[in-house]
């Protein structure tokens, strides 16, 4: 009897961010699937709530940043001194909590009313555009960079120039040797970070710059290390949130009910931002995170050798019914909404709380100051960043 060939992952819908319906049918049939990925390796795809969970929890697996020499990281970045996600066990936990206090309540609720006023210039510098206007240039990417400007403790009209590092140096390596452009601008972002963290030693304020150079000054961190972590901040922070905000834009687009519940209810804003980053969560256009197990493992009853590739599935997790009830339903009141969007474990997001609030602002008041709000095209003409680890369009042409 022959072998029945492996399915290939299956892809989210491009068109619209939502999962194929080829994706769904794979999903429904067990919480864990054997694949072949796009780049051709074969591995695991881990769809299971539960079973994510345990993934993502155990100190069987190498995390995304550690993967066995067979495998290359798709971007620069990953296993960079300082990247959290190149660190594991005490290494990790230490230098996580060297950034810890950049996003304590206290930080994040100083920061409030910045994202506010951010938010509100930049409504309106939108509503000032000819149209149709691009939101992402005009919203979407500088709203995060600026948070984030304001976090570091660096000028807000230095936003544009190390964003668009940050861009770059997400962007997957298709280019071979040392000199291919995301290379490149990793090397001068790093140099960026390290010069203006050295001037906190003039200029010491209450930001994660000022942070880092304390931990270096007193031996918790390397100069390399901490120019890492306060790189992994910026471009995670970033990149996240500005495919977000689109994302969650044209979720809101595609269900114009929903978007009316918010009009009318915008103490409705908490629970929509959560049902967007469940059901449209952040890098759903790259399908997960992934994991490599030191050792043979047996996962839902699935032998996995050690060494494999385990995707887990973090966008497909949110479509389990035995956590969400009708999960192919937008619900902006879903209550409870235990999504893992922000991952779990170890490695679970440790700026969730500034990318919430960033999210509860743009959606709490956008459709306020712009209530006919529209896409200028059709969905299925907004193009993919596929190059890039998390997703967002390379335009997001609006009316108003």
């Amino acid at each position: 009897m022959f072998e029945q060939p492996l399915p290939t992952l299956p892809m989210w819908r491009v068109d619209h961010i939502e999962p194929s319906p080829e994706m769904l049918a794979l999903r429904a049939k067990g919480p864990i699937h054997r694949v072949r990925f796009p780049s051709g390796h074969e591995g695991w795809w881990v769809t299971g709530y539960d079973e994510a969970q345990a993934v993502l929890s155990d100190a069987a697996f190498r995390p995304a940043g550690m993967p066995p020499e067979t495998f290359t990281p798709d971007s620069v970045i990953l296993g960079s001194p300082g990247w959290l996600v190149s660190h594991e066990g005490g290494k990790h936990a230490w230098l996580r909590m060297i950034v810890a206090p950049a996003f304590s309540n206290r930080r994040v609720k100083l920061l409030a009313q910045q994202v506010e006023t951010i938010a509100a210039q930049l409504f309106e510098t939108l509503a000032a555009q000819p149209q149709p206007a691009d939101l992402r240039r005009h919203l979407s990417f500088p709203l995060p960079a600026m948070v984030i400007s304001a976090l570091m403790g660096v000028p807000f009209e230095e936003h544009a120039f190390f964003a668009g590092l940050s861009d770059e140096v997400m962007t997957h390596q298709h280019e071979s040797g040392p000199r291919s452009a995301s290379r490149v601008a990793w090397e001068e972002l790093r140099t960026y970070i390290c010069r203006k963290m050295r001037g906190k030693r003039e200029e010491p304020g209450d930001n994660l710059l000022t942070d880092l150079l304390a931990a270096v000054d007193h031996g918790k961190a390397t100069e390399e290390e901490a120019v890492g972590l306060a790189a992994g901040v910026l471009v995670a922070g970033h990149e996240s949130t500005v495919a977000q905000i689109e994302f969650g834009l044209l979720a809101m687009f595609r269900h114009p009910q929903q978007r009316e519940r918010l009009v009318r209810d915008p103490f409705l804003a908490d629970k929509a931002v959560e049902e967007i980053l469940r059901m449209y969560s952040p890098g759903a256009g790259w399908d997960g995170i992934m994991r490599y197990p030191r050792t043979d493992v047996t996962i839902a009853g699935m032998d996995i050798p050690a060494e494999s590739k385990v995707l887990v599935g973090l966008p497909a997790t949110s479509f389990d019914p035995r956590h969400f009830e009708d999960p192919e339903v937008f619900d902006i009141g879903r209550d409870p909404n235990p999504h893992l969007a922000f991952s779990y474990g170890p490695h679970n997001c440790i700026g969730a709380a500034l990318a919430r609030l960033e999210l509860k602002v743009v959606f709490g008041s956008i459709f306020q100051r712009f209530p006919a709000l529209r896409l200028a095209v059709a969905p299925e003409e907004l193009k993919l960043r596929k190059e890039i680890i998390t997703g967002g369009f390379e335009e997001f042409p609006v009316l108003w």
